[in-house]
């Protein structure tokens, strides 16, 4: 029978042991068993591994069903999760203040709508890994910085879930769009103070019922509801954690954005908010907020199977919380009533 026509199961072969009786053969034939040595102690020396060998993660969550809860992420190895930098925080509009450096951001291939290479259950977000030559610069940030990857945190079916809040006002969700200082390596900007930028989006549902503000402090932008739609329809390709799946379909980052006033925004000195807890961020958190349809929304917890993915508030410890001094863009109606008293007025006057 040859190879490409065999039926399933069936094999030409001879019928040969399986390996665990070739094992057994050793014990047999040679007529003695456990020929081996109990383990010793170390006293004190230190086992090493090879880079390419594997090696566990650590057991840490946001909750209790692991070893590591977020009041224990200290005892982890290498980390600095009780240090005195640490994200998110609770912005105080009224603590901040305002900052005349911190003018508008320039992105590349924001637009680029191939940008988002795969998307990744990692057991604690979902990440978008983009790809290369994808950068932010500008916003007072004094480095070129590559992008790496985007992520979100989020609450439960009924409840809250962004990782900073204003005023003590928590969003549903918040998306993070990490960023690395382009003239370091990703490990020299773990250990630099201002090594990663992140830029904090907060996510709140379409028609959302917004209380008294005012539109340059608490504002809410609309994005392309279908770039979400064909976002979140890769949820349920990665219901087990780990697992991953290439994006094929036209997702830029500015069509999830939309038109949130990129302008507008806090500034401070922190930490990535999980394990290690580097103390490596220079934090922008956008004031505007981005409108999702509430549906969509639901798809983070629903697909991936866990909820409240966020880490608590952190102490400021004396740190200084920045504004951007911008003037709130005036709507719409505005400007096109600006536009016909110019207009009017020029023909008064010619």
């Amino acid at each position: 029978m040859s190879p490409d026509c065999m039926v399933p199961g069936h094999t030409d072969l001879p019928d040969r042991p399986s390996a665990d009786k070739q094992i057994q053969k050793f014990p047999e034939n040679a007529g003695f068993r456990n020929v081996y040595r109990p383990t010793q102690a170390l006293n004190g020396r230190q086992v090493l591994a090879s880079p390419a060998t594997p090696l566990p993660s650590h057991p840490w969550c946001y909750h209790d069903h692991c070893e590591y809860t977020q009041s224990e992420w200290s005892r982890l190895p290498n980390a600095y999760c009780a240090g005195e930098s640490q994200s998110p925080i609770n912005i105080s509009k009224s603590s901040a203040v305002k900052e005349e450096k911190l003018g508008a951001f320039h992105f590349e291939k924001f637009d680029d709508k191939h940008v988002i290479e795969k998307i990744i259950n990692t057991g604690h977000t979902v990440k978008c890994v983009l790809k290369e030559g994808v950068e932010v610069s500008g916003g007072g940030l004094g480095h070129v910085f590559s992008t790496l990857q985007l992520h979100f945190h989020w609450g439960a079916h009924d409840s809250e879930g962004s990782e900073h809040t204003v005023d003590s006002k928590r969003y549903p969700m918040e998306m993070h769009i990490v960023n690395k200082r382009k003239d370091l390596t990703l490990e020299q900007a773990l250990q630099t103070t201002d090594g990663l930028a992140v830029l904090g989006f907060f996510i709140e549902a379409t028609g959302a019922k917004e209380k008294s503000r005012s539109s340059s402090e608490q504002g809410a932008s609309s994005s392309d509801m279908d770039a979400w739609k064909k976002l979140t329809s890769y949820l349920s390709a990665i219901k087990n954690i780990s697992s991953e799946v290439n994006v094929t379909e036209e997702i830029s980052i500015d069509d999830l954005l939309g038109s949130v006033n990129r302008e507008s925004y806090y500034r401070y000195n922190g930490s990535l908010t999980t394990p290690s807890c580097n103390q490596a961020v220079v934090w922008t958190v956008f004031k505007e907020s981005i409108k999702v349809d509430e549906t969509l929304m639901m798809m983070f917890p629903t697909e991936t199977g866990y909820h409240n993915v966020f880490r608590s508030a952190q102490c400021l410890h004396g740190r200084t919380v920045y504004t951007t001094a911008a003037v709130a863009r005036a709507p719409v109606s505005i400007s096109l009533l600006l536009a016909c008293l110019c207009a009017f007025h020029f023909r008064l006057h010619f």
